[in-house]
């Protein structure tokens, strides 16, 4: 047994002469068993130094002391057991040792405590927040950046729940989720709102991923990438691909997927809808007379005068050069007439409140429908039908019939 276990066994007289030396443990160290039978402590140890531990063990263990300490001896570690050896009578009459070879044990666990170092400080210094939760949702740790993105501390985090700590009232529910199904095994990414300490939200990527340490239950390893920049610039391009740049009206783009939707509201609500054709009259003319900008001005102009004629939830939007357009649900069969001539009105108003060297003039050309079953494509038409007979004179500013 002692030849098959990395172990060295051994004893000495009261004079530390060793008088047994055996184990598997000694040819590790370069010695076989009973070779330092005879020897002194001394001789082995190479020291009568009293302070050196193994030395100092042995003397204890002479006076009636049971010493345990760890040692490296000849490249190698050792866990270290030394009493006194008594006669039957009960007199010290020597020491008797054990040595456990720990070298590829302490090896791996320096291995260990390196690697805890190394991951430590990832997880510390890693450029996106991270929090470990529990099953529950709780905050078992957090590193800095998570701090530095959410504004609380260690202090402050650990052991709340982090719906109750980072989500939005309006999304706890979706925080539930999202933490079950990573529990669950399924890992996740995600893009959505979280609320700062003080109160402001912010769009956040989310990376998260089960893990499991030993027999404990699942924890989610969690990392927040803050997105807010980017969804800033998303809005902002879907404002320009969305917005004339001129007029700060909807462009064609907008108008038509918002009309969609108008249509489909008016038809929910069993009401109608009013369409209605806007072009600049002579826009050429005040290009070629006053310059572009001029014409610019003009444009501007009319677009500032259907926002004053028009009310909030209408759409209105420039199609593209002179051509402007609104849609709008209508409840009595006036509406079209009274918008037409609310708008006729405002031009007047405008042209006698400012002079730009020119008048504003405007055709309109309108058309009513039951929104039900209406084409957005024939409402356009229609109503540019009715714009083109305004303009030669053969039509009147006002929805055509039905």
């Amino acid at each position: 047994m002692l030849e098959s276990v990395p172990v060295n066994l051994w004893s000495t007289d009261a004079h530390l002469n060793i008088t047994f030396s055996q184990g598997a443990g000694l040819h590790l160290i370069g010695t076989s068993a009973n070779e330092q039978v005879g020897m002194t402590l001394y001789e082995v140890l190479k020291t009568r130094d009293p302070s050196t531990t193994p030395l100092a063990a042995h003397l204890k263990a002479l006076q009636g002391e049971l010493v345990r300490y760890e040692t490296d001896w000849r490249g190698r570690s050792f866990e270290t057991r030394v009493e006194p050896l008594r006669a039957a009578d009960g007199k010290i009459t020597g020491t008797v040792g054990i040595a456990i070879d720990v070298t590829d044990r302490k090896s791996l666990y320096e291995a260990l405590q390196t690697q805890n170092v190394y991951f430590a400080a990832l997880f510390e210094n890693a450029p996106e927040a991270i929090a470990i939760l529990d099953g529950h949702d709780h905050i078992i740790r957090i590193n800095g950046q998570f701090t530095t993105m959410f504004g609380f501390s260690d202090d402050e985090a650990l052991g709340r729940s982090i719906n109750d700590l980072i989500v939005p009232k309006e999304l706890v529910e979706e925080g539930e989720s999202l933490t079950a199904r990573v529990t669950a095994g399924e890992k996740l990414r995600t893009e959505t709102l979280r609320r700062h300490k003080d109160g402001h939200t912010l769009w956040v990527a989310i990376a998260a991923t089960p893990f499991g340490v030993a027999d404990q239950p699942g924890r989610v390893y969690a990392m927040y990438h803050d997105i807010s920049a980017r969804k800033r610039a998303e809005d902002e391009l879907k404002a320009l691909l969305l917005v004339d740049q001129l007029t700060g009206l909807h462009n064609r783009r907008a108008f038509i997927t918002l009309s969609e939707q108008t249509l489909k509201l008016a038809t929910r609500q069993e009401r109608d809808v009013l369409m209605i054709f806007i072009d600049v009259d002579h826009l050429k003319d005040i290009n070629d007379t006053h310059g572009h900008l001029v014409g610019d001005r003009a444009l501007i102009d009319t677009a500032r005068v259907l926002r004053e004629s028009t009310r909030e939830a209408d759409l209105v939007a420039r199609l593209g050069g002179d051509e402007f357009v609104a849609l709008m649900i209508v409840d009595s069969d006036q509406t079209a007439e009274l918008v037409c001539e609310r708008i006729t009105a405002r031009v007047e108003s405008h042209n006698s409140e400012i002079d730009r060297g020119y008048k504003l003039s405007l055709s309109l050309g309108a058309k009513r429908s039951t929104a039900e079953g209406t084409m957005l494509a024939d409402l356009l038409a229609q109503a540019d039908t009715a714009l083109y007979e305004q303009k030669r004179g053969r039509g009147r500013p006002h929805a055509l019939s039905r």
